[in-house]
């Protein structure tokens, strides 16, 4: 059959007419479509530039509203809207924080606006109403400290001499682009304390952020409270999923859960507000329904629905309010009053509407991971309950019905793991391989003990009476703990691959939605994107054969078997784990450190020299084939037929959030 233009026409017309009712959820896409613009410029647009091409196409699509372009002009409007809200956004942000552009040690007065810890352990204080003597900082400045003074508390004005750093990326070719995260998080700087921290009287002209201080404060008791009842590793996971807390969780319990595919458990999202809603929906249904002075003449189904959207939105409180509890407190939301108004809210306009209120609200929510992740499980979800929800109900026998939920466990993981799959190798360069496994055998004990006894936990905890509600629900995430080791560990739980690019990875993304969104057949064609956006990975990029890290702390080399390893040097535990995680460096003890012996590596003297055509020094000096090369933003060199190194950090892509100086290099 020949195919012509005025086909593909009538096609794609009949589809389009035919699914209307979809148009709806891709607002929210055009929307993200414009902040993803913004964020992939290779350097600031002009806010005036901006609002004249908002204001051209406003005409245009006023001109044309009548025309057969309508749709096209009403997405490149939505579009626009999103680009400049978050254009206006990081303008707003810039105003309110220090651009740090240097290393430098400081004398650093301020208020603690949170305290926490780090992996190693150690105090963490945000402190907020900074002042280096008497010049005011804007922004917050998250400094580590070590010791703590005794009965340190939140709200509390501290000083100290301390070594701040600017906003950086992480030191990994392409890798996440922390000073942006830190940008939009309002902290100025990070550092560690050089003297003792001393409390100090907080100057009467201080700003109160009496809101934000109360609630720290109060979680942080909780957090002290948990850590008292209950050992290490069950208090770091109780944290995590009664107050959105995961500082206290071990890097070993943390990569357990990644690995057997239950990270999704550490964070408060879908599953624990929906679930905690849904109980208190129906306990309070319950318990009403016992009164029949009160269920005879009140509607106790919608008063149910009021006491649970009020405890979810306690319960998004506590819990800090991450992006993924705020997606989930929203739909919960509209469910709930969708029962109140007895309509059925389970749709992708829910979905989209979720979506479209955090980004016009926060549109920096659209780079975070959680974001991500969180809604294209949820899309993915949704769309396949749509596709079957009209199956006819039938009634099972007790079999039956826990074959149907365990099936119903391994069918919704699935999706939700295939939808999430794109996002973990963009991001994370690896794939749990057992998370049906590790969903089965953990699913009965989340759903069936540990949701149900963390609403009891939840309850007690204000009234001071979680004692023995703590001690079931460490009992339960004990159980846990060791579900998620023995699937971690079990062969091949884990596939490393390459970084997926991020022309593949969008693709993927694209593809994918196409496929959630429509209803018909051309759906389908979404499964061409993906498969193209999929094919990198079969397809491995160059390797770098030397690595170093800013201002060359560290550096790892390939050895003579082909690993990439740390040479023995003050190595920096947190740029280990990252090339670890994003490089596969091969783990070697210290003493095999020590006693390294590559042959293609020759030292003499404080100089070295690497396939004879790397050498450097113990001053950073660092030359490729005879020319000096600048390793002060770290950077990768590849050795082959055509020999040549790569910064780490892009000098020709220069945003708000990484005022850096522009470094001169000579390749």
């Amino acid at each position: 059959m020949k195919i012509t233009w005025r086909k593909i026409k009538a096609y794609v017309d009949e589809n389009f007419a035919a699914e209307q009712e979809q148009f709806t959820a891709w607002i929210p896409f055009m929307f993200a479509a414009g902040i993803a613009l913004y964020f992939a410029l290779p350097a600031e647009p002009n806010m005036w530039f901006s609002l004249g091409i908002f204001e051209l196409w406003l005409l245009l699509f006023y001109l044309l509203r009548r025309k057969n372009l309508y749709l096209l002009f009403l997405s490149g409007l939505i579009f626009c809207l999103g680009f400049m809200d978050i254009q206006a956004r990081t303008l707003y942000q810039n105003r309110r924080i220090e651009n740090i552009s240097e290393k430098s040690v400081t004398y650093l007065r301020g208020q603690i606006k949170n305290i926490s810890r780090s992996e190693k352990g150690k105090i963490r204080l945000l402190l907020y109403n900074a002042a280096d003597f008497d010049k005011h900082l804007k922004g917050d400045f998250r400094i580590t400290i070590m010791p703590a003074p005794q009965n340190i508390q939140i709200g509390q004005c501290v000083e100290m001499i301390a070594t701040i750093f600017p906003r950086e990326p992480l030191p990994v070719l392409g890798g996440y682009q922390l000073d942006r995260k830190y940008f939009y998080e309002n902290l100025s700087a990070i550092g560690y304390s050089n003297s003792e921290t001393f409390m100090i009287d907080c100057p009467q002209n201080t700003e109160h952020n009496g809101f934000t201080v109360a609630l720290n404060t109060l979680r942080r008791q909780i957090t002290d409270y948990i850590g008292a009842i209950l050992p290490k590793a069950q208090s770091g996971i109780a944290d995590a999923v009664l107050i959105g807390e995961k500082s206290q969780i071990s890097k070993q319990l943390i990569d357990n859960y990644r690995d057997s595919g239950l990270a999704h458990f550490l964070s408060v999202s879908g599953l624990h507000l929906g679930a905690i809603a849904g109980l208190v929906f129906f306990l309070v249904r319950f318990l009403l329904a016992l009164f029949p002075a009160v269920a005879l003449r009140f509607d106790i189904k919608k008063i149910a629905a009021i006491v649970a959207v009020l405890f979810s939105a306690f319960y998004l409180l506590i819990s800090g309010m991450a992006i993924p509890a705020q997606r989930a407190f929203i739909m919960t939301t509209v469910v709930l009053i969708g029962v109140i108004f007895n309509r059925q809210a389970i749709s992708l306009r829910m979905v989209s509407f979720a979506a479209l209120m955090i980004l016009i609200i926060s549109p920096q929510a659209l780079i975070s991971i959680g974001f991500q992740m969180s809604f294209a499980a949820v899309y993915a979800l949704v769309s396949f309950y749509e596709s079957y929800k009209r199956r006819p109900y039938q009634k099972r026998g007790i079999f039956s019905t826990i074959w149907l939920y365990l099936s119903g466990i391994v069918i919704c993981d699935f999706v939700a793991s295939l939808a999430t799959a794109p996002f973990a190798l963009y991001h994370f360069h690896r794939l749990a391989l057992y998370t049906s496994l590790g969903n089965l055998l953990a699913g009965p004990l989340i759903g069936l003990y540990l949701l149900p006894v963390m609403l009891v936990c939840l309850t007690a905890l204000p009234l001071h009476l979680a004692f023995y509600p703590l001690k079931l629900l460490g009992f339960g995430l004990n159980l846990l703990n060791q579900i998620t080791a023995w699937v971690a560990h079990l062969p091949h739980s884990v596939w490393q691959t390459d970084a997926l690019p991020f022309w593949g990875f969008i693709l993927i993304v694209l593809g994918g939605f196409w496929l959630c969104v429509w209803k018909r057949h051309w759906r389908w064609w979404g499964l061409v994107p993906i498969f193209i956006g999929i094919m990198p990975l079969f397809f491995p990029s160059p390797k770098p054969d030397m690595v170093f890290s800013p201002y060359a702390a560290d550096i790892a080399v390939r050895d003579d078997s082909g690993n990439l390893v740390l040479l023995p040097r003050q190595n920096d535990s947190w740029i280990k784990s990252l090339w670890q995680e994003n490089l596969q460096l091969k783990t070697l003890t210290r003493q095999e450190q020590e006693n390294l012996q590559i042959d293609s590596l020759k030292c003499a003297e404080d100089k070295c020299t690497y396939k004879e055509i790397v050498t450097f020094d113990e001053a950073d000096n660092v030359t490729l084939s005879g020319k000096p090369i600048d390793v002060s933003a770290g950077s990768y060199i590849y050795l082959g037929k055509n020999p040549h190194w790569q910064p780490l950090w892009n000098n020709q892509k220069r945003r708000i959030w990484n005022k850096r100086e522009n470094k001169k290099s000579t390749e």
